[in-house]
């Protein structure tokens, strides 16, 4: 059961990170006020986040629903990408202060921290428990 609920949470994490990427790329890349720097920074990510991340999640996914033995390896796979994406991301907006603004961008970046993190770990201790 818990590697059904955690297929799950992964399925819906990879849908999410194309989803960012798509808005992204729609939305955030065309926008005039924000900064080049900030702009060229997130340009590095979409390959690693859908090539990389997304393609694990969605991997490990379909083998803990078919509860194959490589869901798991998977599982554990990915939870290592999710937590350096997740420390990546903690270094890098505290390091340019965006956690302190007071606008959607600081939760948002708040929020994604979080649930890389988080996600990472949940995905290692299933990993470490059912390997």
């Amino acid at each position: 059961m818990i590697g059904i609920i955690l297929a799950i949470l992964q399925m819906i994490f990879a849908i999410g990170l194309i989803g960012f990427w798509i808005y992204f790329f729609l939305v955030e890349n065309k926008d005039p006020n924000q900064e080049e720097w900030y702009i060229k920074h997130e340009r590095s990510f979409p390959l690693p986040d859908i090539g990389v991340i997304a393609v694990f999640l969605i991997v490990a996914a379909i083998g803990l629903l078919l509860n194959q033995r490589f869901g798991t390896f998977f599982t554990i796979v990915a939870s290592g990408a999710l937590l350096f994406l997740g420390l990546i991301d903690f270094s890098f907006n505290l390091q340019n202060n965006r956690f302190t603004t007071k606008d959607m961008d600081g939760y948002m970046s708040i929020f994604i921290v979080a649930v890389a993190l988080i996600m990472g770990i949940l995905c290692l201790l299933y990993g470490i428990f059912n390997f």
